[in-house]
C-alpha cells in the first residue's frame, strides 16, 4: 500500500499533445512535465469533435486531440502554458472516492507552490459549468480549481481508473485566445472565450514545475 512517505517520480517529457496523451502511465506517485513541441486543442472525453473546425486549426497551425479526462477544450502552447499531470495510485492515501472532493488536495499544492508570484485560492464550491463550461475548461468551475480572485488560474481534469487516478492541470504563461478562438465553430463561443478574464503567471516554467513537485506531500 502507498503511504504518505512514498516519494514522488518526476518525468520531464516533450513532444505532441497527442503522443503524450496515447500514454498510460503506470498508476504511481509522480508528475509529469508535458511540454509540447507544437500548440494543439485539446478535446474532453466526450465533447463533440464539432466544437473545433479541423480545417480552420489546420491553419492556425493547431494540433487538434482528445484527452482520456472530462471537460471541455484546452488550448495547450510550447512556451505559453504549463501543462502537468500527477498520477497517484488507488491505494494512495490522496486517492478520494468522492469525486466532488477528490481534486482538492491538488489544487492546495498548486496554491501553495504559487506563493512566490501570486496569491491563490483553492475552488471549494460546487461544480458550476457556465455559460460555455462544456466547450472550453477555463469557462467551468470546478472544485479544486485554483484561483485568484474570480479569474481562473490552474485547470484541473481527471481521469479515474481501477488502478488509480491521472490528474490533468494546466495554467498559462500568458493567455492568448486569438491564437486559437478563430478555430472555435461557435462565433459567440468563441468571442466570449476571448474575453474570458484568466490569471496567469509569468514565471519561468522551470521554476513553476520545480515548486509545484517540491510542494508534493510527502
Amino acid at each position: 500500500m502507498t503511504d504518505r512517505q512514498t516519494p514522488w517520480e518526476r518525468h520531464d517529457w516533450l513532444g505532441s499533445a497527442a503522443d503524450f496523451h496515447a500514454m498510460n502511465p503506470a498508476p504511481a506517485r509522480a508528475l509529469w512535465w508535458c511540454s509540447v513541441i507544437s500548440p494543439a486543442i485539446i478535446l474532453g472525453s466526450t465533447q463533440q469533435e464539432s466544437d473545433v473546425d479541423a480545417e480552420v486549426a489546420s491553419q492556425l497551425g493547431l494540433d487538434v486531440v482528445r484527452r482520456r479526462s472530462g471537460g471541455g477544450a484546452v488550448f495547450v502552447h510550447p512556451t505559453e502554458s504549463v501543462w502537468i499531470d500527477i498520477t497517484i495510485p488507488k491505494d494512495d492515501p490522496l486517492y478520494v472516492d468522492d469525486v466532488s472532493s477528490s481534486m482538492l488536495w491538488l489544487g492546495d499544492v498548486f496554491a501553495a507552490a504559487l506563493k512566490p508570484w501570486t496569491s491563490a485560492q483553492t475552488y471549494r464550491g460546487v461544480f458550476d459549468v457556465g455559460t460555455d463550461g462544456r466547450s472550453v475548461c477555463f469557462a467551468s468551475t470546478s472544485p479544486g480549481e485554483v484561483f485568484v480572485g474570480e479569474n481562473k488560474l490552474v485547470g484541473i481534469s481527471q481521469r479515474r481508473g481501477r488502478d488509480g487516478a491521472r490528474l490533468q492541470c494546466v495554467l498559462y504563461r500568458s493567455w492568448q485566445p486569438d491564437l486559437w478562438t478563430p478555430s472555435l465553430t461557435s462565433m459567440e463561443v468563441g468571442e466570449r472565450i476571448a474575453s474570458l478574464p484568466v490569471a496567469t503567471l509569468s514565471a519561468d516554467a522551470a521554476d513553476i514545475v520545480s515548486a509545484v513537485f517540491s510542494a508534493l506531500p510527502a
